[in-house]
């Protein structure tokens, strides 16, 4: 892997640059130090209830200096990949607001072509996952936006849409395409958008089963943040390795 200087950082938004709706100490100074630095900046998000838009007015709010531009989810994936499928009919398992993002895409309830998991909260109960699942037994094929299994709210861990992908894709012997990292899709949707190879990029997160698995299969190198979802007992049989371990994003104003 090179050891060249990078170009450009992917940078994970919740638990890495801020908690619980708090920048984390240096967060917002670390974005701008990159910046006056001359590097380009994505931000990559597996977050599914909202969409770019929503989560460019949060981070302002926050005090980040973002461009709505630059901020990639699982949602944008997913609608780029749909828009790639002629006349594709959708079930779509999603928050309200995110559904309303999927406009342009034909709703079937009864006989879709994708069956399309992300954020549904409350609602994933056994009626509507069984539905799901009587769809993919006739032929429907599963979309994942992401499949973290949990993630962290102010109240505590909570299920995430990954454990139920994982239900349904278990029922159904089926195997979901995933749009959220770490796919090689999403990873090259950012890519693309900066007109970099992955040795030019520095991927930096707080979970290693998504944030640094896919920069490893990207032959990308990744920093990993003690802060967020990161636990200490990862490191002992790591899924994937990260170039660097550091306690917090705001480490990066001292590397580069």
């Amino acid at each position: 892997m090179t050891t060249a200087s990078p170009k450009a950082f992917l940078i994970d938004l919740d638990g890495t640059l801020y908690f619980k709706n708090e920048p984390y100490p240096e967060a917002v100074q670390t974005v701008r130090h990159l910046r006056e630095k001359g590097y380009q900046i994505r931000f990559l998000t597996n977050i599914t209830a909202k969409t770019p838009k929503m989560l460019h007015e949060e981070m302002q709010n926050l005090g980040f200096d973002v461009n709505e531009s630059e901020i990639f989810n699982a949602s944008y994936d997913c609608l780029l990949y749909l828009r790639s499928q002629p006349r594709a009919r959708c079930h779509f398992m999603v928050d309200d607001f995110v559904k309303s993002y999927f406009n342009e895409i034909p709703t079937d309830n009864e006989s879709p072509d994708f069956v399309v998991l992300g954020d549904y909260g409350d609602r994933f109960d056994f009626r509507s996952l069984n539905h799901a699942f009587r769809l993919l037994m006739d032929g429907a094929e599963l979309i994942a936006l992401q499949k973290s299994p949990y993630w962290v709210s102010a109240e505590g861990v909570l299920l995430d849409c990954g454990a139920f992908a994982a239900l349904l894709e278990h029922a159904s012997n089926k195997t979901a395409k995933v749009m959220g990292k770490p796919s090689e899709l999403f990873f090259n949707i950012a890519l693309d958008s900066l007109q970099l190879s992955p040795s030019e990029v520095i991927m930096v997160g707080d979970d290693i089963t998504t944030d640094i698995l896919g920069a490893e299969r990207m032959g990308m190198r990744s920093v990993l943040v003690k802060t967020g979802k990161f636990q200490p007992n990862q490191l002992d049989d790591p899924v994937a390795n990260p170039t660097w371990v550091l306690d917090s994003v705001s480490d990066l104003c001292q590397m580069f």
